[in-house]
């Protein structure tokens, strides 16, 4: 096979997995679900909180973690379905296979939430990372599992622990995210301060 029948063939299948997904959201993830509703909900309710809640004295500092934890989820995400080690069943728009809601909303807003509690508290941010990563990655995953929100595939249990562990894994995914966004914002206000850049 040729390079250009390569390109060619993912191509024809690509547009056939778009419109077999166009089609399993039409059947059963549009407006007339309660899950299209749950993960619209899953969309707004963290952007006001965030609007509510966010220190406008360092609006460009906790912004910045939060895109960065963002991006960071959102790669994780499509690396992780991509690859089938889990799944998202329901989503808001077929365009957006990847948990729009999630990955754009409540993932960022508790993390950067939290970041700006630490940050403006003294408190240890890993320690409390920990604890939200765990609520987060174990709890509210486990939520998801249970109403058949996200599938998580055996695919992911490298260290052979019991199905009911599986969601240990999220817990650690998130919490290694969270620590990268951290460190990756304070690098960057390290080189805000210690350049003549202005941010």
């Amino acid at each position: 096979m040729t390079h250009k029948d390569f390109i060619d063939k993912i191509n024809e299948a690509r547009v056939e997995t778009n419109l077999l997904s166009d089609e399993y959201w039409a059947t059963y993830s549009d407006p007339s679900t309660w899950q299209f509703w749950y993960l619209i909900a899953l969309l707004i309710i963290p952007l006001v909180a965030l609007y509510l809640l966010l220190n406008r004295k360092r609006f460009f500092e906790i912004l910045f973690y939060g895109y960065t934890a963002h991006v960071l989820y959102t790669y994780f995400d499509a690396y992780m379905s991509k690859y089938g080690y889990w799944e998202h069943p329901y989503m808001i728009l077929p365009q957006y296979p990847f948990t729009l809601s999630i990955n754009a909303s409540l993932l960022p807003v508790i993390y950067l939430l939290l970041y700006q509690f630490c940050t403006d508290r003294g408190k240890n941010f890993h320690l409390w990372l920990l604890g939200v990563s765990a609520v987060v990655g174990i709890g509210l995953v486990e939520l998801h599992r249970q109403i058949g929100i996200f599938f998580l595939y055996e695919k992911i249990n490298v260290l052979q622990l019991h199905e009911t562990l599986l969601n240990f894994y999220m817990f650690v995914g998130y919490f290694i995210l969270g620590s990268i966004a951290y460190w990756f914002t304070k690098l960057f206000l390290y080189i805000k301060h210690h350049t003549h850049a202005k941010f």
